[in-house]
């Protein structure tokens, strides 16, 4: 599993599959998960991700490696 954080954008990104994209499914709430043929999820991508994550839980962007 990777994880990066791109500050410019303010996006969370988890890799969790080395899979073969396929398709993202946007959701209403700023989520899109990115899945392969199989319908394996390989990536979550969470935008507006300071938003998201405050407090304790704000360390899983500070963890994250930020994006070249």
């Amino acid at each position: 599993m990777k994880r990066w954080y791109d500050s410019e954008e303010d996006i969370l990104n988890i890799e969790l599959e080395d899979k073969e994209y396929w398709k993202s499914i946007e959701l209403p709430n700023g989520v899109v998960i990115d899945v392969s043929k199989d319908g394996a999820i390989i990536s979550i991508e969470i935008l507006r991700a300071s938003k998201v994550f405050s407090g304790d839980v704000k360390k899983v962007i500070e963890t994250a490696k930020l994006a070249s």
